[in-house]
């Protein structure tokens, strides 16, 4: 019998490989966007970063980014302890495609107003207003692996058209993580127009101002 007939093809990978591919695959990215965003002085694209961050700091952008990959790292470690329990559980079943999110229309409640102006704004409070390694740490144990991954999404600034983006948002499907508001966040940030659409539905139910109905007439002396 020859060895082409004996050759068995391979198995494919477990659950949790396939999980710790695509975490080392997001660590790899996170690595190299803050390796490049630390040779500009200053930022060339910051409408980019404000849609991706929330913000074109460029030392807070970095401090999430740092955060996002300490949280990979516990994810990693997280993935490898309980291999043998992710591997042994049913596959879940393939999720439809999700649709794009409807878009908000004026019925819709407005968000509360943002406190844009009660946030501290200087460098130094906004690094001191972020979660500690031990705080990180400390979340990461309890909660599940999706929601995980959708935290790293946005320390990362991982948006849809990432190419790593159809695979996470399975990810965070199947492992109890919430991909639907992730992409809501994520298009609020990109096309902020919420409170747009709220101040043209307040301004056109307001009521007319009242019709004039001529010159003032003339007040005998």
């Amino acid at each position: 019998m020859s060895a082409a007939a004996t050759t068995t093809d391979p198995l494919p990978p477990s659950r949790s490989a396939r999980l710790l591919s695509l975490v080392r695959r997001v660590i790899d990215y996170g690595k190299h966007l803050a390796a490049t965003l630390r040779q500009r002085a200053v930022p060339n694209d910051t409408a980019g970063l404000v849609s991706k961050f929330g913000t074109d700091n460029l030392a807070l952008i970095l401090a999430r980014i740092a955060l996002g990959l300490q949280r990979a790292h516990l994810l990693e470690d997280k993935i490898g302890r309980a291999a043998a329990r992710l591997d042994a559980e049913p596959q879940p079943k393939p999720a439809p495609s999700p649709r794009a999110p409807r878009a908000r229309t004026c019925e819709t409640q407005p968000p509360p107003a943002r406190q844009a102006e009660a946030q501290p704004t200087d460098t130094a409070s906004l690094l001191a207003a972020l979660p500690t390694p031990d705080q990180i740490a400390a979340k990461v144990r309890h909660q599940s692996i999706g929601v995980v991954l959708a935290d790293i999404c946005r320390d990362l600034g991982i948006m849809p058209s990432h190419p790593l983006w159809s695979e996470l948002h399975l990810a965070i499907n199947d492992h109890g993580g919430n991909y639907i508001r992730l992409v809501m966040e994520r298009l609020d940030r990109a096309f902020p127009i919420a409170h747009i659409v709220a101040r043209l539905k307040a301004r056109s139910a307001a009521p007319p101002e009242p019709a004039g109905t001529g010159p003032p007439l003339a007040v005998p002396a």
